[in-house]
């Protein structure tokens, strides 16, 4: 009889080691970890982190796994909860463009956590990292970038199968023990788009709940919790279940999983916006290179693709106007006004007081969009975008982007990360302290222990 998808998924996870790993895969993958431990570390101090870390407190568990940045532990699974909605906060954790979702903030989470408490080694938390990144996002690319018309959200629906994927391996189960936890996780995969309607923080614990139930599915698995083998491709499973329709391609979910690697090619963020809004935001910068005086622009026009469109410029009324932080994060006319404006897109630039900026309002409200066919085309492989300024006598200047910094084609490089790190980090943390945490991180597979990391970021 043909295995189904998990169990063949589950298969290539129980045989991986570390030394299946390319090194590419391996050097990137240290790269994203650092960049999300330099997201929790900044964003600690976030409203909505300080309610899900004191929820998790009040809540209480064995004090095993550890809250980034809290001097706190609880079980992994609360552990898990808190680090993937902490993570989450700013938006600057890294995604996956053709998986359309942020993978590491739900999968690392997950791994850490039981990490911690199992006492597992640089190498093995490398492993468990890759295998449960790999899963979320080749769920993702399955739905061919249609999934968010159905009203779901990847991070959350994909993301908790990534987790589970990253738990069971980090547990070392087998690949029945795997198969069970992915069939667990289809049970617990959830994340609607509807907190962009009024730019809510339910959007980061879609973060944070699904790194919560992988963990937890994979530790149910452990002790012999069954689950459908069919959780993907049965014909209630999650890929007819979650698709738009009848949108998909399971090819995209096997297809030589094991041997080449799709979350290598995972983009890391250099703007406190939304993915959709990247390229957007480059061109912003560019404009803002080119020396044009704001208050002498008539319009502004933006093409990009069509679900562009859908995510940053409804509800317009927010859009234009943003009163909360998501609701600039996730606007497609703040994002180019405030590059143009201010000439930098940093977690500075979207805080409550600073997304009420007049000259940023004023410039905002003379954004249009329109739907380029072209972008359209070659969405979800990236993300084309061109903004055309008209100034008041006529001039324009125009402004066209591909790949926006941080894609796999316009990579961040070690240093840059290293730097966003210190950024993100900020007060938070000395200076000696940061600088141990790159130079562990950067040797992460030589680690016994992650004893002294943890020690570190606690």
């Amino acid at each position: 009889m043909k295995k189904t998808l998990s169990q063949q998924v589950a298969e290539i996870g129980e045989k991986l080691t570390f030394e299946d790993l390319p090194d590419y895969v391996v050097e990137n993958s240290k790269k994203f970890i650092l960049d999300l431990l330099g997201n929790l570390l900044a964003s600690k101090h976030i409203e909505s982190s300080r309610i899900v870390v004191d929820v998790v407190k009040d809540l209480g568990g064995e004090p095993t796994s550890t809250v980034v940045g809290c001097n706190y532990k609880t079980s992994a699974p609360m552990a898990a909860l808190a680090n993937g909605t902490m993570g989450h906060a700013f938006d600057m954790d890294d995604d996956h463009r053709e998986g359309t979702q942020h993978s590491s903030v739900v999968v690392f989470p997950a791994v850490l956590s039981l990490a911690e408490r199992y006492k597992k080694s640089g190498k093995e938390l490398i492993t468990a990292f890759v295998y449960g990144s790999e899963i979320t996002i080749r769920l993702g690319e399955a739905f061919l970038g249609q999934t968010y018309y159905q009203g779901f959200h990847p991070t959350g629906t994909c993301g908790v199968f990534g987790a589970a994927g990253g738990a069971a391996k980090i547990l070392g189960l087998n690949a029945e023990q795997i198969t069970n936890t992915l069939g667990l996780a289809g049970s617990q995969a959830a994340g609607l788009l509807e907190w962009k309607a009024q730019g809510t923080w339910s959007k980061r614990y879609q973060a944070g709940h699904p790194a919560m139930c992988g963990t937890l599915g994979a530790l149910m698995a452990k002790r012999g919790y069954t689950a459908p083998t069919t959780v993907w491709d049965g014909e209630d499973g999650f890929l007819r279940a979650y698709s738009y329709k009848d949108i998909w391609d399971e090819k995209k979910v096997i297809d030589e999983f094991g041997t080449r690697w799709e979350m290598a090619d995972t983009s890391i963020k250099v703007h406190a916006c939304c993915r959709f809004s990247a390229p957007l935001a480059d061109c912003a910068l560019d404009l803002y290179g080119q020396g044009i005086d704001t208050e002498q622009v008539d319009s502004i026009l933006a093409k990009v693709n069509k679900y562009s469109i859908k995510v940053l410029t409804v509800p317009a009324e927010r859009k234009a106007d943003p009163t909360t932080v998501v609701d600039a994060q996730f606007s497609l006319p703040y994002a180019i006004a405030c590059g143009m404006v201010k000439g930098r897109e940093s977690i500075a630039e979207y805080t409550n007081e600073t997304i009420r900026d007049p000259k940023v309002l004023e410039l905002a409200s003379k954004v249009r969009w329109e739907l380029d066919p072209e972008a359209e085309k070659v969405y979800p492989k990236y993300y084309p975008c061109t903004v055309i300024v008209t100034m008041k006598d006529g001039t324009t200047y125009t402004s066209h982007v591909d790949y926006p910094k941080g894609d796999p084609e316009n990579p961040v490089t070690w240093e840059e990360a290293v730097e966003k790190f210190r950024f993100m980090s900020g007060y938070h943390i000395g200076e000696f302290e940061k600088d141990r945490i790159i130079e562990l991180v950067g040797n992460l597979e030589e680690l016994d222990c992650l004893d002294e990391l943890i020690k570190i970021i606690s």
